[in-house]
């Protein structure tokens, strides 16, 4: 990669990076591209160089950040014949693991009016687009089940994403091991039977 690239690059993240502060300070809705400007040190027309307007950065770093977790959401214990703490504690930890430390920008994005945008939503549809792919290529699901793919890769999302979002916030004092294991419990045996045990 050439000097100019890198230099490309570290003007986009400042970018990106500044935006994220605006979002946590003032918001989407009161951000302009002024704003963005002054926090990442460059002129306006550094800024449309790359982007047309807060929107189109917003797109942007949203697309970039719901890619970025689909790709890393792991879907390993979709071919075990059964989930167990030894055959996925070291896959799932891996992938909540870098989840973490994602968490303030998850945090951010998830709790901000991005105006037309819904990350947390967006990033459980992408996921559950992701598991139902995988759920056609095991031929160990009948097909009479395929009318239950969605409801079951929204089940399965959608209690991760919220225990993540219990754990960035409220549960800020389990450590990723702990989690970890409470998570494949949640999996292998089910939330209330984990609860009461």
């Amino acid at each position: 990669m050439g000097e100019m690239d890198i230099r490309v690059v570290k003007t986009i993240e400042g970018i990106r990076e500044s935006f994220l502060c605006c979002l946590k300070e003032i918001g989407f809705l009161h951000m302009t591209v002024k704003n963005i400007t002054e926090k990442a040190r460059i002129n306006r027309s550094t800024f449309y160089k790359y982007y047309k307007d807060k929107y189109d950065l917003r797109d942007a770093y949203v697309d970039e950040i719901i890619a970025d977790f689909i790709a890393h959401l792991d879907i390993a214990f979709l071919h075990m014949p059964r989930i167990t703490m030894e055959s996925y504690y070291v896959d799932l930890r891996r992938c909540l693991e870098y989840f973490r430390g994602k968490q303030s920008e998850y945090l951010t994005l998830w709790s901000c009016n991005l105006q037309e945008r819904n990350v947390f939503e967006e990033m459980l549809d992408g996921g559950v687009a992701k598991l139902m792919r995988e759920f056609e290529k095991n031929p160990q699901i009948s097909k009479e089940k395929r009318l239950y793919f969605s409801l079951y890769a929204r089940l399965f999302l959608g209690n991760m994403m919220v225990s993540m979002r219990w754990w960035f916030t409220e549960g800020q004092q389990v450590d990723l091991d702990t989690f970890t294991r409470l998570m494949i419990s949640h999996m292998s045996n089910g939330i209330y039977p984990t609860l009461k045990g």
